[in-house]
């Protein structure tokens, strides 16, 4: 189990304490939990988190053991309803926090055996748990819509950013050919990569194709790659070594529940993103000021080849861009949202000096 960190001192309840699916290097951990972590201890609020063991019998133990908080959030998870009920014992309120279409199967496993009843549990599993807690918080509008069909309190909080941490890299002055294209993501969604890579690979030689994940890309077109090891210490600088970032996606409804987080990253790090025109990208992203959504294949050479060309243009749309990430995603602005959305912004409010209402 990953050591959370000290709270203050020995208190007989927490404000606020996150259930998590797995360790910090899962990207909903990462971003959802451990920042709000820091933030609320920072004003004073007593936050903690843990993970869940994926072991049954480990996992019972465990949520007999819970401490108390005045709001227990779940972040991913689908408990079982039993297990619900031990958590729901040891808080005032119950919060189920989603950023992924957790009902929908990723699409390289449709049509695998066995397919059909796995997505029929875990849709039924998603539906019993926003009906079983007291808010649903939703990474976006279509996750909400699904959520709200099961429960009605709903809190649309997209996965933020922090805007202090991804920074644009210096004015580079040896910005010369070839153009720096990137992809960051879990080695999962190289899956997408593949038509991409067929339409920029007439313009290889113009090109530094980057792909930055956990495991390298081995599949077609993988000689036009140069693979780097994702590590969360280098990450800020391996994002500031692309000139744009690339999402591409297929449109279904499990990518239609994706919150774009990858954008914000490429945003807020002064690379401009090129991404599919599919769910949250397209509330995300304005196209042809701050990025460009693709609607059809040829898009991605287009939209490469046009920044690669065109210098000025690439300023100003990373510049638009980080301009984006800081005004409508930035983490220190959303924060004091989700505390009030908790039920302990009052309690944050007067922490950090201010005067409750």
């Amino acid at each position: 189990m990953n050591e959370p960190g000290a709270v203050p001192a020995v208190l007989d309840i927490l404000d606020v304490f996150f259930l998590t699916p797995s360790g910090e290097t899962l990207p909903s951990v990462r971003f959802r939990v451990l920042p709000f972590v820091a933030a609320g201890r920072a004003v004073g609020l007593a936050v903690d988190w843990r993970r869940a063991p994926k072991a049954f019998h480990k996992r019972l133990a465990f949520l007999f053991t819970l401490p108390r908080a005045r709001v227990m959030v779940i972040q991913q998870k689908l408990f079982a309803p039993f297990e619900l009920a031990l958590i729901r014992r040891r808080c005032q309120r119950l919060v189920y926090d989603v950023d992924d279409a957790l009902w929908a199967l990723h699409p390289a496993e449709v049509g695998q055996p066995g397919s059909a009843e796995k997505s029929a549990r875990i849709a039924r599993r998603f539906a019993e748990t926003c009906a079983r807690v007291d808010l649903v918080i939703a990474g976006n509008s279509y996750l909400a819509k699904h959520a709200r069909a099961h429960q009605q309190n709903i809190f649309v909080l997209p996965t933020l950013i922090d805007t202090a941490k991804y920074t644009p890299a210096p004015p580079d002055a040896a910005a010369v050919p070839p153009f720096r294209v990137g992809w960051m993501g879990t080695s999962g969604n190289l899956w997408f990569l593949p038509e991409v890579l067929r339409e920029l690979a007439p313009y290889r030689e113009r090109l530094d194709i980057r792909v930055v994940a956990d495991k390298p890309y081995q599949g077609e077109l993988e000689e036009l790659v140069r693979f780097e090891r994702w590590s969360p210490f280098l990450e800020p600088d391996q994002l500031r070594g692309f000139q744009c970032g690339l999402m591409p996606l297929t449109d279904d409804e499990y990518t239609r529940g994706k919150c774009g987080f990858k954008i914000l990253q490429y945003m807020a790090s002064g690379v401009v993103p090129i991404a599919s025109s599919v769910g949250f990208n397209r509330e995300i992203v304005s196209h042809g000021k701050d990025g460009f959504l693709v609607e059809e294949p040829g898009d991605w050479a287009k939209y490469v080849l046009l920044l690669a060309g065109d210098a000025d243009l690439l300023e100003r749309m990373a510049q638009a861009a980080r301009r984006t990430a800081e005004q409508r995603f930035s983490l220190a602005a959303q924060t004091p949202k989700l505390w009030a959305a908790l039920g302990v912004g009052q309690q944050a409010d007067y922490a950090s000096g201010g005067q409750r209402a």
